[in-house]
């Protein structure tokens, strides 16, 4: 009999469609809007989970992306097309959380949503299937097993990535230790297949072989943030274990499901891992 508690997906990636009713202008940053309005969709299945994700300390259990779509230009703004659809790309790294934010979807129904006071009508909530990721619905566990034992570990950051150093500094350059803890961290945060934290020790041995970035700065309105965008490759060193490649390679499929750095709520860190044919193109660039 096949064991369900490997294979329930406990990890989803949706794309969530809102079609433009009128006319306006949304912030080039609007990360903190999209937020805003997945936690009101919450709310509308259980307000009181809506509060405690809002007011949670320290990783939460879900990323959200910038809109994306078409956009005109309207000086420092996006100018919004009317009858245009945009997309919302979600992930939810607790099955509770995707089936209340679904919940939440029935309940609002046909009544207009805001982004950035711009109403938008909800479309279909459909599985965000990418080349990069292991499965747009999976489980840790999932993860763990498909994992490979491979050397090169190459992810890209679309979208301004940043960490937080001793919560004193900002750093915008993906040094291993940065990004692959963050990664940690959310695995052993939401995962109940956990990884043995001595894991840590070997992020500081990977060498970054490659990297094309770029910073850029995110105006939120009261404040900026800068971040970095573009293509990085890691090597592991030989002598790493098999045991230590695999988990290694764990936490690389995951980053496209739980975001890289800070803000990941809000639009920033979004991350895809790069496979074998992705690194060759950009070993002969």
């Amino acid at each position: 009999m096949m064991d369900r508690s490997r294979t329930a997906p406990d990890i989803h990636a949706v794309s969530m469609a809102l079609c433009a009713l009128e006319e306006g202008t949304i912030s080039r940053a609007n990360g903190y809007q999209a937020y805003a309005l997945l936690l009101r969709i919450l709310g509308a299945s259980e307000p009181a989970l809506a509060e405690e994700l809002h007011g949670l300390d320290g990783p939460k259990p879900f990323t959200v992306s910038e809109l994306r779509g078409k956009f005109g230009r309207s000086g420092d703004r996006l100018r919004v097309i009317p009858g245009t659809t945009y997309y919302l790309r979600l992930t939810f790294l607790k099955s509770e959380l995707f089936a209340r934010f679904m919940d939440g979807t029935l309940r609002w129904g046909d009544s207009a949503v805001e982004v950035d006071s711009v109403p938008f009508r909800m479309g279909e909530v459909n599985p965000d299937c990418r080349k990069d990721s292991v499965s747009a619905f999976t489980s840790y566990q999932g993860i763990m097993d498909g994992a490979s034992a491979g050397r090169h570990i190459a992810l890209k950051f679309t979208s301004p990535t940043v960490f937080r150093s001793g919560g004193k500094r900002n750093v915008v350059f993906p040094e291993p230790q940065l990004v692959f803890g963050s990664y940690l961290n959310r695995w052993q945060a939401f995962s109940t297949v956990k990884l043995d934290d001595s894991i840590a020790a070997w992020f500081s041995t990977m060498l970054l072989t490659r990297y094309r970035l770029e910073t850029m700065v995110m105006n939120f309105g009261s404040y900026q943030e800068a971040g970095f965008t573009g293509k990085c490759r890691y090597e592991l060193e030989k002598d790493t274990p098999e045991k230590v490649a695999i988990e290694l390679n764990t936490l690389a499929d995951f980053a496209s499901f739980c975001g890289t750095g800070a803000k990941t709520t809000m639009g920033m860190g979004q991350t895809k891992r790069s496979r074998r044919s992705s690194q060759t193109a950009m070993e002969k660039r």
